[in-house]
């Protein structure tokens, strides 16, 4: 099993669990009020090839997940509460998105304040953002932002990942987080209303596996985290800087990464070939590098609240870290699957 996703813990919907495999199959598992067990809710054939991410919309949207596949497709799924479970038909298909020229990596839906809005990124290097107009009508979505991060595909015979993730803030310009390679830029909506690029996470020794924004609650700054292939976790402290005819913005951050690597692209010039200053480019400052998986990291994730993050790696182990008072992030907790079934 590649990737799985969670649904926000309310009440109501906080009681299923999404997973998607290699095996071409999106399982869905409720928990049981009586027996506080996981029963298996439905299982169906969603795609052609292996399903590497999903996520779910938000709650008052309904149920509906978006699944996304090496088949160079996402495909998005509604609940039919009027199937029965395990039946294979619960979940309807809503639309495929075909728009992507090679494999697909990651998909990830908005926050719920920038409306009924999903981003997809896959191995053509491309970030497509789409957009449900009508919400009547989820048969329904349209490309409203494609973005040429890479200048060339990636080799199909080579290691590659990519992946993405959205910032939660609603008090925050609307912008995410888009790692391609070992390369991971942050793109901020514009008065143009086009997506620029506003900054960089500097630093990765090697692929970047997985990003995760963290939730803002109770903090003035942005804080994102990164996987890494290097066997690193690296958490970044973003803040945006004061806007003034000396600030810079993000077309000179766009030079800067035209200038150190060649395969990422930039939007600098517009069609007039003017240069586009209308994005303040962010302040990023590196506050945490651990490597105590001693091993490749494949996935990092917040809590709801941002306090509490945690990462898996190549060692089996999954670790929690929270800020100290000083700001500095350490490990709480440690676990493994050994110590699991020891307990059972």
């Amino acid at each position: 099993m590649k990737t799985w996703s969670t649904m926000p813990p309310t009440i109501f919907l906080g009681r299923h669990v999404a997973t998607c495999s290699s095996d071409q199959h999106v399982k869905i598992f409720r928990l049981d009020k009586e027996t506080n067990e996981w029963q298996l809710s439905d299982s169906w054939r969603a795609h052609d090839s292996s399903i590497v991410s999903l996520d779910w919309a938000s709650p008052e949207y309904g149920r509906i997940i978006a699944t996304a596949s090496y088949d160079r497709t996402v495909k998005l799924w509604e609940e039919d509460p009027d199937q029965e479970e395990c039946s294979g038909r619960r979940w309807a298909k809503l639309c495929t998105l075909n728009d992507s020229k090679g494999s697909l990596y990651d998909v990830k839906f908005a926050p719920a304040h920038l409306g009924l809005r999903l981003a997809s990124v896959g191995n053509d290097g491309t970030l497509r953002v789409y957009d449900a107009l009508e919400p009547s009508d989820l048969r329904s979505w349209t490309l409203t932002s494609e973005v040429k991060v890479l200048s060339v595909s990636s080799a199909a015979n080579l290691q590659s990942d990519f992946c993405l993730s959205w910032c939660p803030s609603r008090f925050s310009p609307e912008k995410l987080v888009v790692c391609v390679l070992d390369q991971a830029l942050i793109y901020q909506r514009g008065k143009d209303n086009k997506l620029h690029v506003a900054g960089k996470l500097e630093g990765h020794g090697g692929l970047i596996r997985s990003v995760s924004w963290a939730p803002s609650i109770g903090r003035w700054y942005q804080v994102i985290t990164t996987g890494c292939k290097d066997g690193k976790v690296r958490i970044y402290k973003v803040t945006e800087r004061v806007s003034t005819s000396a600030t810079t913005t993000a077309s000179s951050i766009s030079e800067d990464l035209a200038d150190n690597n060649s395969d990422i692209t930039t939007d600098v010039n517009d069609s007039t070939g003017s240069k586009k200053g209308s994005t303040p480019a962010l302040r990023i400052e590196l506050i945490g590098e651990h490597d105590d998986h001693k091993a490749e990291v494949w996935s990092v994730s917040w809590n709801l609240t941002g306090t509490v993050l945690s990462s898996a790696g190549d060692d089996g182990k999954v670790r929690l870290w929270r800020s100290t008072y000083s700001n500095e992030f350490r490990c709480m907790s440690v676990i493994s699957a050994q110590q699991q079934r020891a307990s059972q």
